[in-house]
């Protein structure tokens, strides 16, 4: 039978052990944000259970010891870990309590010399506070914490949600870094109150400053989940093991990544203007296809709110019936004989309106407009992946889409008609953190203040209306148009080309505006007016400086790229004379 003492001192005195290191990354772009190390024992015929290991050495009095070991193992391979990533050491709160860490082996002191000796930055090194047995002393545990951030290290708390870390805790130690422990995360995809309690913590997390790491993560749908509740940052199998080099997410991963909080972000800025469909449905009546005729009859008689029902068989919608429908079936002479045993599948009808949850109500609404008289005021079946999601009447559909109304009247220029700042922001938005292509062109009007000043503010808003209109025609594949302001306007494409697009704007903003000009002017081919600065001079007919950016090669992560980078091109695109357009 084996002794797991000797076993451990023979780890100790051989040093058997070898670190591997698990990637923590970013569940906004799948970058890595640092790796947590992790100890594996190298001899096999000294294998045993890592927990068990520490739990023989604070038995024991070696947990300094072994901690040390692991410790230095750990630092000494991470040389190659890149100046910005964060390297997470695990600590036992209770060695504080061996006997040869009391007398003098000051653990801080061990890892800065380790540091030093190995070249990292101690900026990087987070303490990752693990719980391997009871604290024993909560005080100088906490008085422990204490001396770690007071050398500028960072502190994670694991196991978030389960053993000793409790709020108070959380509370006392108030850590850099909160981990949420793997029971918490594992099937969080199935299980409403589990992410009724992540988002809690997410949101204690975002006012406290704390950043949240969900460990154990071990499938797409529960990457996916933590995703949409705003989960900073992500660890487990699924994302990748345990390694002992340091190696990048695989892309396929990191696309996973990018796709699924694109898509979140992409919802929640479609909802905020243009709902979509799904926000709206509710749980409508629902039987299965089997329900005989005679049991829903009574069921209808029952209840006087069942206007409509669905027939759900394996969780797909297989027909749909009005109140009405089914009552003039049976209502009549014979009616009741004839069906009241048939079941409902014979009888419910399959021509009804189903769209997808994500739909848009303005697309949805168009299409219930569509339907023929009989069916124009029957609800709209609602599904998700296939699957049935609820019913919308078309009293909250009418409601909804008079209130999207209300607000693109409320934020529209109104000179122009055109949507203005709050809208445009959100449909840039909407591409830049989309997987569709699209093609963002920043329209400026050149020698506008000078046309203004020499014409009057009356003839400028002629010069902005023509620009709209010549937008507007010009619009043939349902761009989004937008007045930002002033002499800026902006037309966002859901396709990468819009060279078609400038030149056709080109084109006619060139035969159009010498309309507004004196013909003295347009023969000379300058106006006389004041500059910036009240010194008059000659300035240009106006014309049309247009920037462009799509993502047919260059993908953007946040706005602010994107609006550096719109920025740069617009100046250059000023600089040169007349009508002059660039897309990159």
């Amino acid at each position: 039978m084996r002794n797991n003492g000797d076993i451990l001192d023979k780890i100790l005195e051989g040093e058997c052990i070898t670190p591997v290191y698990q990637p923590i990354v970013s569940l906004t772009d799948g970058q890595i944000f640092g790796y947590e190390a992790l100890s594996r024992i190298s001899e096999k015929e000294l294998e045993m259970d890592i927990g068990q290991m520490f739990r023989i050495a604070d038995r024991t009095n070696r947990a300094w010891e072994l901690e040390a070991l692991c410790r230095t193992k750990a630092l000494k391979n991470s040389v190659h870990i890149g100046s910005k990533k964060k390297l997470f050491l695990n600590v036992n709160p209770n060695i504080i309590h061996d006997k040869k860490f009391m007398e003098g082996f000051t653990e801080t002191g061990f890892t800065k010399a380790r540091l030093d000796e190995y070249g990292l930055d101690f900026h990087n090194i987070i303490f990752e506070i693990t719980e391997r047995v009871a604290i024993i002393d909560s005080e100088a545990f906490i008085g422990s914490i204490k001396h770690y951030r007071d050398q500028k290290y960072g502190i994670a708390i694991d196991d978030v949600g389960a053993g000793y870390s409790g709020l108070n805790t959380i509370a006392n130690i108030r850590p850099n870094i909160m981990k949420l422990d793997m029971g918490l995360i594992r099937n969080i995809d199935k299980d409403e109150t589990k992410q009724f309690l992540c988002k809690a913590m997410v949101d204690f997390g975002k006012s406290a400053g704390i950043l949240l790491i969900a460990e154990g993560i071990e499938t797409e749908e529960e990457l996916k989940t933590l995703i949409k509740l705003n989960v900073d940052l992500g660890q487990g199998y699924f994302l990748d093991i345990p390694r002992q080099s340091f190696v990048n997410l695989a892309p396929e991963k990191v696309e996973t990544i990018k796709n699924a909080h694109a898509k979140k972000y992409t919802e929640k800025i479609k909802s905020s203007i243009y709902p979509i469909i799904g926000h709206l449905s509710k749980q409508g009546h629902c039987f299965s296809p089997e329900e005989k005729i005679e049991d829903i009859y009574k069921a209808l008689r029952l209840n006087h709110t069942i206007t409509d029902f669905i027939i759900i068989e394996d969780e797909t919608v297989a027909g749909f019936m009005s109140r009405a429908n089914l009552i003039e079936l049976v209502g009549g002479r014979y009616g009741f004989s004839l069906f009241a045993g048939k079941s409902i599948r014979e009888l419910a009808g399959a021509d009804f309106l189903r769209v997808n949850y994500n739909m848009p109500i303005d697309q949805v609404s168009r299409l219930a407009m569509q339907r023929s008289f009989e069916r124009l005021y029957s609800p709209i079946v609602v599904e998700k992946e296939g699957k049935y999601a609820g019913i919308v009447t078309i009293k909250d559909l009418l409601d909804s889409s008079t209130k999207v109304e209300i607000d693109i009247a409320m934020h529209s220029n109104p000179l122009t008609g055109l949507p203005g700042n709050l809208l445009i922001e959100k449909e840039i938005l909407n591409r830049i953190f989309g997987i569709l292509p699209y093609c963002i062109l920043y329209y400026d009007l050149d020698s506008f203040k000078a046309y203004n000043d020499a014409y009057g503010f009356q003839n400028g808003d002629k010069m902005l209306a023509l620009v709209a209109d010549i937008l507007k025609s010009s619009a043939v594949k349902n761009e989004f148009l937008g007045h930002i302001g002033g002499d800026d306007f902006i037309v966002i494409c859901d396709y990468h080309e819009g060279e078609n697009y400038c030149n056709a704007v080109l084109e006619q903003f060139s035969m159009k505006v010498t309309a507004l000009y004196r013909d003295e002017d347009v023969k000379n081919g300058y106006i006389i007016s004041k500059n910036r600065h009240g010194v008059t001079e000659n300035f240009p007919l106006a014309s049309l400086s247009i920037a462009g950016i799509s993502n047919k090669v260059k993908t953007y992560l946040n706005i602010d790229d994107f609006s550096n980078d719109i920025a740069q091109l617009k100046k250059k695109c000023k600089k040169q004379p007349g009508n002059y357009f660039e897309i990159i």
